[in-house]
């Protein structure tokens, strides 16, 4: 039975339907069913007229059989969700009988969006260093194009399939790109498991699933703590102190009934203190005594000078007198 390509076609094993693609040779051709390329024996597959009209008489028949018996409608069945795989790129090789031998002479490849993200690609092919081929397309979910061929001779080179893809419908997801490249050796095992297991194509994945940007930081600025005049002294407790111990026995008298969060607190706000004091009085320097333990203070105690505008130099290593124990603020106006 002859064929065209265009032509629809019925698969006579499974009752598929679909279309002829590619007319290969007088006893294969390609169709197309649903999303799937693939080849197959002329004589497997069918004009599906007949079908069509035997079919039309059996709903005929059907329709007058309910008429007659009053037979209620059936609830409609919703067609299932489509499953997700990824993105991929699909190889289908192309064979031809040379010298009573069965042989590859190209491969058809096709970009296949099994996802549910609209998809732009940025496909690109390198042999040798030369672009050879470059295409750029918009992709709807669960949808594929067909890119184009590359001969035989030339996927044994080991070319290079570059590609991008971006996410069209939304910005908060992030652009990936790489390369692909299949080695002989591996190209010829996917033709020996085609063959063995009568299978049309072969694919690579690209990407299973767009990633989400990573959220910026958000910009706070800090602003003074206290302006750079000199403030009046008016008791005790305004004077400015060279050497500030945050040891919670120098700051409480009895620290019963207190968490080790609330203490923390009370050491942070002191620091504070004696921060905007020895600003005030533009200070050259103060140590902040906070002793070693396991150096949640001490950590509390950087955080606190690194985001201070006018501390430009802090010491934390080792002081003579304090070891480890304490960290050094220099100042600066």
């Amino acid at each position: 039975m002859k064929f065209s390509e265009g032509d629809k076609m019925l698969i006579k094993r499974t009752g598929e339907e679909g279309f002829v693609v590619t007319i290969i040779d007088n006893k294969m051709v390609s169709v197309r069913v649903g999303k799937t390329v693939f080849p197959i024996h002329i004589d497997e597959i069918d004009h599906p007229y007949f079908k069509w009209f035997t079919e039309k008489n059996k709903e005929n028949q059907q329709k007058e059989k309910k008429l007659k018996e009053q037979i209620p409608l059936e609830k409609l069945d919703f067609a299932k969700p489509k499953l997700a795989t990824g993105i991929h790129l699909l190889f289908m090789p192309v064979f031809a009988n040379v010298d009573m031998e069965e042989r590859v002479t190209k491969v058809k490849i096709f970009a296949v969006n099994h996802s549910h993200f609209t998809v732009l690609l940025k496909y690109g092919v390198r042999v040798n260093d030369a672009i050879i081929f470059t295409h750029q397309a918009n992709m709807q979910p669960f949808s594929d194009i067909y890119l184009h061929h590359l001969d035989w001779e030339l996927m044994q080179d080991i070319p290079r399939f570059e590609w991008e893809l971006s996410e069209l419908l939304s910005s908060q997801y992030t652009q990936h790109k790489d390369l692909l490249k299949i080695k002989s050796a591996k190209l010829f095992a996917h033709i020996t498991a085609l063959q063995q297991q009568n299978l049309p194509t072969f694919q690579y994945t690209l990407l299973q699933e767009f990633s989400l940007k990573p959220k910026e930081k958000e910009f706070v600025k800090i602003e003074a703590i206290v302006p750079k005049t000199k403030q009046k002294i008016t008791s005790i407790k305004d004077i400015p102190k060279y050497e500030v111990d945050l040891h919670f026995e120098a700051l409480l008298p009895d620290a019963k009934g207190l968490t080790n969060a609330e203490i923390l607190q009370i050491q942070i706000a002191t620091l504070n203190k004696y921060l905007q004091l020895a600003i005030s009085n533009q200070q050259d320097k103060m140590v902040i005594v906070h002793g070693i333990g396991k150096g949640v203070l001490r950590n509390e105690v950087i955080k606190i000078l690194k985001s201070n505008e006018f501390v430009h130099n802090i010491e934390s290593g080792w002081q003579a007198g304090y070891g480890f124990g304490a960290t050094i603020a220099c100042f600066n106006y």
